[in-house]
């Protein structure tokens, strides 16, 4: 396994910098989150919503719901989230 970051990274990373901008602009915390296939498509992708009071509206959160319903176990194991800046704690449980 390598620790650089791929083009492909990079993309993902930035569309995830796009999404917390778009929540900083909505009057958010600037957070966003793009969940990958192991092909590397995007699959599902939020931005944090907490500014209506539910502090659970992080984008990971929106992430595993996404995930539960949509993927299988096997594919959910497969994929890759990124984000726009460090797991608070709450997300990185």
């Amino acid at each position: 396994m390598t620790n650089s970051l791929t083009a492909t990274d990079r993309a993902h990373l930035s569309r995830c910098v796009d999404l917390a901008r778009e929540a900083l602009e909505e009057g958010d915390e600037p957070f966003g989150s793009l969940l990958v296939g192991a092909d590397g498509s995007a699959l599902f992708a939020d931005r944090n919503r907490v500014a209506g009071g539910d502090a659970t509206q992080h984008p990971e959160f929106a992430i595993a719901r996404w995930a539960a319903m949509h993927l299988s176990p096997q594919e959910r194991a497969r994929a890759t989230v990124y984000t726009s800046g460090e797991h608070c704690p709450m997300c990185a449980a």
